[in-house]
């Protein structure tokens, strides 16, 4: 488990992500840290960038945001790595994210659950635990 420093702009907290594709390639993100988002979210231009491409979905999904109700899709990439965490096997949904409010995406509750998560904002810090039991 780990501790990161987080970055605060306009009241949303940012954490580095590192995401390995299906091909292999890793490449490194700021996302929100957004536990009210029940699956982490990559933005859909990115994700195509990676080679995320939606036939290789595992399912189709629909979310509503302030950019309104829209389709995307999801698919399986084998690692997602934030806060000393990696997840393995971790389904992304894939989809049309404001980069001004939400960055390159969404780390959602997904990523968090069985974990102890602390964000200190004295110390501008996060900080991912084993649950207490």
């Amino acid at each position: 488990m780990g501790t990161v420093a987080f970055e605060r702009r306009g009241g949303l907290v940012f954490v580095p992500v590192a995401i390995r594709f299906p091909d292999g390639h890793v490449s490194e993100f700021e996302f929100v840290l957004d536990t009210g988002t029940a699956v982490t979210m990559l933005e859909r231009r990115l994700a195509l960038r990676a080679g995320c491409l939606p036939g290789a979905a595992v399912r189709r999904s629909r979310v509503s945001s302030i950019l309104g109700t829209e389709t995307g899709y999801v698919v399986r990439v084998p690692e997602v790595a934030a806060v000393g965490v990696v997840r393995c096997d971790l389904a992304i949904a894939c989809h049309r994210i404001d980069p001004q409010a939400a960055g390159h995406g969404l780390l959602g509750a997904d990523f968090f659950a069985g974990l102890r998560l602390v964000i200190d904002y004295g110390t501008g810090t996060v900080e991912l635990t084993q649950s207490l039991p």
